[in-house]
């Protein structure tokens, strides 16, 4: 159990200082209990990278069963007590990915004041997949997007079903056409956002050669998206609702996109270690029944 409780806080902080500090322990006994723990797993788990403790893989599948069993066993020795919202305080760290932001943030901010006036939500925005480490490390409790790839050390729930749509500007060359080919799709000029550049996306995914969306710009966020649409040729994708929301307030028009391109699902994802949390709990049922409408 102590070398359990000593790689736990090692996985946290990433950093032999602050585990002996949070322990209250020496450094040479954190490093003696984490050698160990290296020779019974036959594992490096923490390597050393620029002064920073960085986990292996092993150490990061040993780390969500590991939390998750620290976690009953605090919870099973915690006197039971009912979450109440409008007590709780502190960051709540939420990533979006796919344009959800805009469905999410303002219904949930309005139930935040209602509810749990003093909470701090800190929303991010997520390109393409999510970073596990940034779960891991707890730089965010939840994400949620369109995510192709989930570790299975992590809990998830399908949110809706919908289907990505093409949006242009409603003047655009091209924003006469109802549906669009796989052909068609070098036709366009299109834009993606920065975290995609240079890494494969669902894109290159679902549609494989010869075929291909090629970007020529990358924006920084999602809020510029009808803007830039409107002063230019560009074209994107979204999912349908999200251009829904667009067209309510920019004169913009959609267009079917290709089978292959067409049918998304959008998922929430946290670890293992936030699945018990009261505080954590509550926030996903507010997002499920925010986003299921």
């Amino acid at each position: 159990m102590n070398l359990l409780l000593t790689f736990d806080a090692l996985m946290k902080t990433r950093s032999a200082t602050a585990a002996a500090a949070q322990l209250h322990k020496t450094q040479p006994t954190i490093s003696r209990e984490l050698a160990r723990l290296r020779h019974l797993l036959e594992d490096p788990l923490l390597v050393v990278t620029k002064g920073r403790f960085v986990p292996t893989e092993r150490a990061l599948e040993l780390h969500a069963t590991v939390r998750e069993a620290l976690d009953r066993i605090e919870s099973a020795l915690a006197p039971p007590e009912a979450f109440e919202p409008a007590r709780a305080e502190g960051v709540v760290n939420i990533g979006t990915g796919a344009h959800i932001e805009l469905l999410l943030v303002a219904p949930f901010l309005e139930r935040l004041r209602r509810a749990a006036p003093n909470l701090v939500v800190r929303f991010q925005s997520v390109h393409g997949d999510v970073e596990p480490d940034d779960l891991d490390s707890e730089r965010m409790d939840i994400a949620i997007g369109l995510f192709a790839n989930v570790p299975p050390r992590f809990h998830s729930l399908s949110l809706f079903r919908d289907r990505r749509v093409c949006v242009v500007a409603s003047r655009h060359p091209m924003a006469h056409r109802k549906r669009l080919l796989l052909e068609d799709l070098s036709a366009f000029q299109w834009f993606a956002f920065a975290r995609m550049y240079g890494r494969e996306t669902n894109f290159d995914r679902l549609l494989g050669a010869p075929h291909r969306l090629a970007f020529s710009a990358y924006l920084s966020g999602f809020g510029i998206t009808p803007y830039v649409l409107l002063d230019t040729d560009y074209a994107t994708t979204m999912p349908w609702r999200v251009a829904q929301v667009h067209a309510r307030h920019f004169p913009l028009t959609t267009i079917e996109l290709p089978a292959p391109l067409r049918d998304i699902e959008c998922f929430m994802i946290w670890s293992k270690r936030q699945h018990t949390s009261p505080l954590n709990r509550w926030i996903r049922e507010q997002i499920r029944e925010i986003l299921a409408g």
